[in-house]
């Protein structure tokens, strides 16, 4: 017997692919949700004589500017997959004729373990194995043409992408007067003209294991692209590093980076002053979230939650972020505690 949300989708889906014949859902399950999406898994199939039957996601978006995220994520994974770098194909954006009043995408099921859940459970060499893998992924995502995706950047600017992301985040904090991070946006202006970019790079901005599905063969794919950019790397690069400083296991940044560097070929330079950045940006997303609302931030309401359960890696953000600044900045320590 079909509920509402399955009649719904069905009625939407015979619509959108008139050439899949006699097309029945047979199934709709719930995934686990994103901190700015609610996933399903279904299974359709269609055909009169030999049905056809295939897996697709549902990504549903939650938050401020929603129809924004669906359509950049959409219209990013297509040039990703364009590109042959390892992305779920996508299928079909809505954004303005939403049966379920949200914008949504759908996508190829991709059969494969979270990362992480294998890091977890592997041995100190198949450790290793696969933190080469997550590397040599992430410098082949740095190392694509950037012009693929974004040929309109000023390249004669090496500071542009600096400047770029201290006018960003002035913007967002005139929105938020209560959170005074002016020390920290001094710390990095003193800072700026050792930031130069030598060249720019498509970043994916939330690229950790938990992102990326490893399949039977051992063939990895890369998910969850809302962040999509083109921009220095070591944006990207520092955002990682201080996730497994927060959630990995000890010595899990120093394994990444070298495991960088070595697939890289080359050393990255200044990047701790990016993990300055990183853990600022982190530290602001979380401080306006847990007071204002996740949904201020373009995330779902259970993100906050999910937040507040993990209290303890955000408090290793802040002791990474005073020990690399010496800053103590007071929105921060309210939230996340002083460092003696």
């Amino acid at each position: 017997m079909m509920n509402e949300q399955d009649q719904i989708l069905e009625y939407y889906l015979k619509g959108k692919f008139g050439d899949k014949e006699n097309l029945t859902i047979t199934r709709l399950e719930k995934l686990c949700d994103g901190w700015e999406s609610d996933n399903y898994i279904f299974t359709i199939e269609y055909g009169s004589n030999q049905r056809i039957c295939e897996e697709l996601v549902w990504r549903i978006y939650s938050g401020a500017g929603n129809q924004a995220k669906a359509a950049w994520e959409f219209n990013s994974m297509q040039k990703l997959h364009r590109a042959d770098y390892p992305v779920p194909r996508v299928f079909l954006l809505e954004t303005d004729n939403s049966p379920v009043d949200r914008p949504f995408i759908m996508m190829e099921f991709v059969q494969g373990d979270d990362m992480w859940d294998l890091l977890d459970k592997a041995s100190a060499e198949k450790q290793t194995e696969l933190i080469d893998q997550f590397c040599r992924l992430f410098v082949q995502l740095h190392t694509m043409d950037w012009r693929k995706f974004d040929d309109s950047l000023p390249v004669s600017d090496p500071y542009f992408f600096i400047d770029r992301w201290l006018n960003e985040v002035c913007r967002v904090l005139e929105n938020f007067p209560e959170v005074d991070a002016s020390p920290f946006l001094d710390w990095v202006t003193a800072r700026r003209t050792h930031l130069a970019c030598a060249r720019p790079s498509p970043v994916h901005q939330d690229f950790h294991p938990g992102n990326i599905l490893v399949s039977v063969n051992d063939g990895a794919t890369v998910i969850d692209w809302t962040g999509f950019d083109v921009t220095d790397p070591r944006f990207d690069l520092a955002w990682t590093l201080v996730l497994a400083h927060a959630y990995g296991w000890p010595g899990s940044r120093n394994q990444i980076l070298q495991g960088y560097e070595r697939n890289a070929g080359k050393p990255v330079e200044e990047i701790e002053t990016f993990e300055v950045i990183a853990c600022a940006r982190r530290l602001l997303d979380l401080t306006i979230s847990l007071t204002q609302g996740a949904e201020q931030m373009g995330m779902n309401v259970q993100a906050t939650e999910a937040m507040r359960n993990s209290m303890e890696a955000h408090r290793r953000v802040h002791r990474r972020f005073i020990e690399l600044t010496g800053l103590q900045i007071k929105t921060f320590d309210d939230l996340f505690g002083k460092s003696e």
